[in-house]
């Protein structure tokens, strides 16, 4: 039961369910998750090729030594060199064009 209300006071009315339009409803095929789970697949795939081609050994020589290592390692070995060597250029670059501008500042 409901207490009577005084008068000019409206009577309270039920929640209005809000309608979720048709596109935000959740949908049963979703297309990104498959394209997703298709390049994923892919890439350990290639990752597993990669291995495989690359586990023949190699001879490296290191002037005063030589030694024998997988290819995959020595692949590995040079793209880590070469990511390590890339930043620090970068950031070298970085500081000595930070410096430049700050010199300019100084003169002006």
């Amino acid at each position: 039961m409901s207490a009577p209300q005084p008068p000019g006071v409206p009577e309270p009315q039920p929640p209005v369910e809000a309608s979720v339009p048709e596109d935000d409803t959740p949908s049963t095929w979703q297309p990104w998750l498959y394209i997703r789970l298709g390049l994923i697949g892919l890439a350990i795939a290639y990752v597993v090729a990669f291995i495989v081609k690359n586990s023949d050994q190699v001879k490296i020589d290191f002037i005063l030594t030589d030694t024998k290592v997988h290819l995959i390692w020595a692949l590995l070995l040079v793209l880590a060199l070469g990511i390590l060597f890339g930043v620090l250029l970068s950031q070298l670059h970085r500081h000595r064009r930070r410096a430049k501008l700050v010199d300019r500042a100084r003169k002006h």
